[in-house]
């Protein structure tokens, strides 16, 4: 049934989407966030049940595969597809995020919106990170992965989430520095 479906750009991009119209939504409605943030985190996780299912454990190659030319001049695709090991990683951040929203419900009582935002669209980003094929696709998803969280830490997290947030930064942004680099040098390879 599902085996025409691009279920790994759904599992991407859905939950980016419903984040965008979380945003969109804002601190308005509150509940009206919850709800559509639960609805979407749900329906992620409902979709990422046939990626296990139909997942053939007894093959090593990759399964689920999407590709597409994304920037040809530099010969950039769109590629995603999982294998035993990225497989239960993204099932795991599909429950994982419906969970977080469940546990925001009721504690998260200022900046709803931003908060339920951040969660779908870092879920949408790490799904990206775990099932992306290409060196440049991975690190654009790998670093859009990075904003949401250094909002979460930095907005809802300890009494020391400035000192964190700095410290997240600049590690992030060292390894990052250092990835892009290395990306480069392939390139020109």
């Amino acid at each position: 049934m599902f085996a025409d479906w691009p279920l790994l750009s759904l599992l991407v991009w859905l939950p980016i989407i419903s984040g965008a119209l979380v945003l969109m939504v804002g601190d308005r409605s509150p509940q009206a966030v919850r709800r559509i943030s639960l609805l979407g985190s749900l329906l992620v996780f409902l979709l990422s049940l046939p990626l296990a299912f139909g997942f053939d454990a007894s093959t090593a190659s990759m399964q689920f595969v999407e590709r597409h030319s994304w920037i040809a001049t530099f010969h950039i695709e769109y590629f995603l597809g999982v294998d035993g090991i990225s497989m239960p990683l993204i099932l795991l951040t599909t429950f994982t995020t419906v969970l977080v929203v469940l546990a925001g419900w009721e504690v998260i009582q200022e900046k709803v919106a931003q908060y339920m935002a951040a969660f779908l669209i870092m879920e949408g980003m790490m799904v990206g990170t775990f099932a992306a094929l290409d060196a440049i696709q991975f690190y654009f998803f790998f670093e859009g992965m990075l904003i949401p969280m250094y909002l979460v830490i930095g907005m809802w997290g300890g009494p020391r989430r400035v000192y964190a947030t700095l410290k997240f930064f600049l590690y992030t942004f060292l390894g990052s520095v250092f990835m892009l680099i290395a990306l480069i040098y392939m390139y020109f390879k």
